[in-house]
């Protein structure tokens, strides 16, 4: 009896150790510097603030130490691959390549964390409010006014945002660069949901972005060789974990 009492003692007494509530560094719209939040247990003692009470969550990002790693890697990875299919080709298809890369290469990317940020949402949400342990970032933007055309276009960059416009209207002033995807196009959303879109003239369905989204036109498929196999994902992947303007 007393090594039983002893070891449910011990128990008790490392049960805390084991436990580490959640660090969090806020990054908030307009501020260079971070706040650090500490024992966040859970995700709603980090929502939850009154001091973000007016934020917008459909564009707010919230990563994990480790997952932050591992999606820099595979960033890295897109680069050198996208530099070495760009060694292999030539003339237009060459140069479309290193305009992809240097689009990619501006991002910063982050291991994003699927999860409903919406303090609603975490609130009521069954299984959305987990707990936090660990090392975290957490973006807080301004709601936008634009939305970005990247990819295979003459001229990315950012649009003023319009109501009831679709995605292929975004793109009726660009041209499409050698070897673009010329049928569909993908929305990446705010919140990191991303949405393949029809936008030729044979298969277009109206489909709208809302604020702050990505327009991305990637890379057409290659019957004839397997360099540019899950190309397109790998972009997406980035463009979903890219750390908000």
């Amino acid at each position: 009896m007393k090594i039983r009492a002893s070891a449910a003692a011990l128990c008790m007494l490392m049960a805390p150790l084991a436990w580490s509530a959640g660090t969090v560094q806020v990054y908030l719209s307009g501020q260079k510097e971070a706040k650090t939040l500490t024992q966040t247990a859970h995700l709603i003692d980090l929502v939850g603030q009154p001091r973000l009470a007016n934020s917008w969550w459909p564009g707010a990002i919230i990563s994990e130490r480790q997952a932050t790693v591992l999606a820099e890697q595979q960033h890295q990875a897109l680069l050198a691959r996208l530099t070495g299919i760009a060694g292999q080709e030539s003339g237009d298809d060459a140069a479309a390549i290193n305009a992809l890369r240097q689009q990619m290469q501006a991002l910063k990317v982050t291991g994003r964390q699927q999860v409903n940020l919406d303090p609603d949402a975490v609130r009521v949400a069954e299984g959305g409010n987990p707990p936090l342990e660990g090392d975290y970032s957490l973006w807080i933007v301004a709601k936008p006014s634009t939305v970005t055309v990247m990819g295979l276009v003459s001229r990315p960059g950012k649009m003023p945002f319009t109501p009831g416009r679709d995605v292929a209207s975004y793109l009726d002033d660009q041209h499409l660069l050698s070897g673009a995807q010329p049928s569909y196009a993908w929305i990446v959303y705010p919140d990191g949901r991303s949405q393949q879109v029809p936008v030729a003239y044979w298969n277009k369905r109206h489909v709208e972005p809302m604020p702050g989204s990505i327009i991305f036109v990637g890379v057409a498929d290659h019957f004839w060789t397997k360099r540019y196999d899950g190309l397109n994902a790998d972009m997406i992947r980035s463009l979903t974990q890219r750390i908000p303007d």
